[in-house]
C-alpha cells in the first residue's frame, strides 16, 4: 500500500494521486455508488485464474471501500467467482434500493444490496440473489442497468446478450437471451433515454443497436449496425446520461469515438488514446468529460466540445488529461469511474482507476 501524493500535469490539467492500494487479485472494474448519502462508497472487482486446477477456473473478490477521508479504506471483502464487470443500479428507482450487479466468470449475474451494518455502524453488501445466464465454461463480460433500473443487460464470451428483470420479492430472472455477435461480446449498454434500445459491441468489431420491443422469445431485433468504423473489437459502449443521442465507444484499435444514436453510419468525432480503450465513463455532472481506461497507455480524460456537448456546431473530441501513475506498458488500465457529487466551480474532480497485472487501485483528482 502507498499513501504518497503524486501529481502530473498536461497543458491545461493537473492530476493528483490521493491514495493507492494493492488488491489480492488482478483488478479489472471499479464503480462509485450513485445513491445519496452513499456516494463516498466505491467497489472494486477482480479475478484470478487458477491454472493449477482442472479445468482452470477464475476466482474473484469484490471490495467495498470508503473514500470519504480521501483514502481508500476497506470496509468489506467478498470472495467468490471472478468479477469481470460491476454496475450500480441508477439512483431514482421507485423502491430506492441501492443494488450492485456483477458479471461473473461462472456465467451468473449476481446482485448485492447495500445495507446498514448494525455491528459497525457503516454499510455492507448483502447477497440479493442471482440469475444463471451463460452456460458452463462461459463468462459474462459486461453488465449495465436500464434507467430507472428495472432491467439488467449482460454480454458473454459466447457473443450472447441477456436481459434480466428484477423478480418480485427480490433477486433476478433472465427474461430473454439471443446470439448478438459471432465472437466474444465485450460491451452492452441501455440507451439513456429509451429503455427499449440496447447497444452491444463485440470482438467482431461491430457496434449494434437493438430494439427490445419484440416478442421476448425472439430475443431482439437489430435496429442498426456499424461493421466498418472500428478497426478492432468494440470494448465498451457508453451512452451519455446528460447529452441526448450522444454515445461513446472504445475499441482495441486505440480510438475513442462519438456517435449520434439516431444514425450509426459513421462516427461524429474520434481521438487516438495510445492504447486499447477498454472503458469509457461519462462524468455524472460535467457533460463534456469522459474518463477512459486505455490499457497499456494508462488512463485518459477526454473532452467533448461543440455539437451535443454544448449545442454549437459539430462535436470534437480531445485528450484533456492523462493519468499514468499506475505506470504504462505492463500495468494494463482496465477499470475507471468518476465519483458522484462533485464538479462544481473550480473543485477538482475525483476518480478511481484500477490496473490489471500490477493489482493496483488508485483514488485521484483532476483539475480540468
Amino acid at each position: 500500500m502507498s499513501d504518497d501524493l503524486t501529481a502530473t500535469s498536461d497543458a491545461d490539467a493537473t492530476t493528483t494521486t490521493l491514495h493507492a492500494l494493492s488488491t489480492s487479485h488482478t483488478a479489472d472494474a471499479v464503480a462509485f455508488c450513485p445513491h445519496a448519502r452513499c456516494q463516498h462508497l466505491l467497489v472494486c472487482g477482480s479475478y484470478e485464474l487458477r491454472k493449477e486446477e482442472s479445468p482452470p477456473r477464475r476466482v474473484g473478490q469484490l471490495l467495498l471501500l470508503d473514500t470519504a477521508s480521501g483514502a481508500l479504506v476497506e470496509r468489506q471483502r467478498i470472495d467468490g467467482a471472478g468479477v469481470l464487470d460491476c454496475a450500480w443500479r441508477p439512483a431514482g428507482a421507485a423502491d430506492e434500493r441501492a443494488l450492485l450487479a456483477t458479471a461473473t466468470s461462472e456465467g451468473f449475474a449476481e446482485l448485492h444490496a447495500l445495507e446498514a451494518d448494525a455491528a459497525g455502524g457503516g454499510a455492507r453488501l448483502a447477497d440479493a440473489g442471482r440469475a444463471e445466464c451463460a452456460g458452463a465454461g462461459l463468462s459474462l463480460m459486461g453488465c449495465a442497468w436500464s434507467r430507472p433500473g428495472a432491467e439488467l443487460a449482460l454480454s458473454s464470451t459466447a457473443g450472447w446478450l441477456y436481459v434480466c428483470a428484477l423478480a418480485e420479492g427480490g433477486g433476478l430472472r433472465c427474461a430473454r437471451s439471443w446470439q448478438a455477435h459471432d465472437l466474444e461480446g465485450w460491451a452492452v449498454a441501455f440507451d439513456e433515454a429509451d429503455p427499449a434500445a440496447l447497444y452491444s459491441g463485440g470482438d467482431d468489431a461491430m457496434l449494434k443497436r437493438w430494439d427490445l420491443r419484440c416478442d421476448a422469445a425472439d430475443g431482439a431485433a437489430v435496429a442498426a449496425t456499424n461493421r466498418r468504423a472500428h478497426g478492432a473489437g468494440v470494448c465498451c459502449v457508453s451512452p451519455s446520461p446528460l447529452a441526448p443521442h450522444l454515445v461513446a465507444t472504445g475499441s482495441y484499435d486505440e480510438v475513442a469515438r462519438l456517435w449520434d444514436s439516431r444514425q450509426l453510419r459513421q462516427p461524429l468525432a474520434e481521438v487516438g488514446c495510445g492504447g486499447g480503450v477498454w472503458r469509457l465513463k461519462w462524468h455524472p455532472s460535467r457533460r463534456e468529460l469522459l474518463l477512459g481506461a486505455c490499457m497499456h497507455a494508462g488512463f485518459r480524460v477526454l473532452e467533448v466540445s461543440g455539437g451535443a456537448a454544448d449545442g454549437d456546431g459539430a462535436p470534437a473530441l480531445r485528450v484533456a488529461a492523462s493519468y499514468t501513475a499506475h505506470g504504462v506498458g505492463d500495468a494494463l488500465g482496465y477499470g475507471a469511474d468518476w465519483a458522484h457529487g462533485g464538479g462544481g466551480g473550480s473543485e477538482p474532480l475525483r476518480a478511481a482507476t484500477c490496473s490489471f497485472y500490477d493489482r493496483k487501485l488508485h483514488l485521484w483528482t483532476v483539475s480540468v
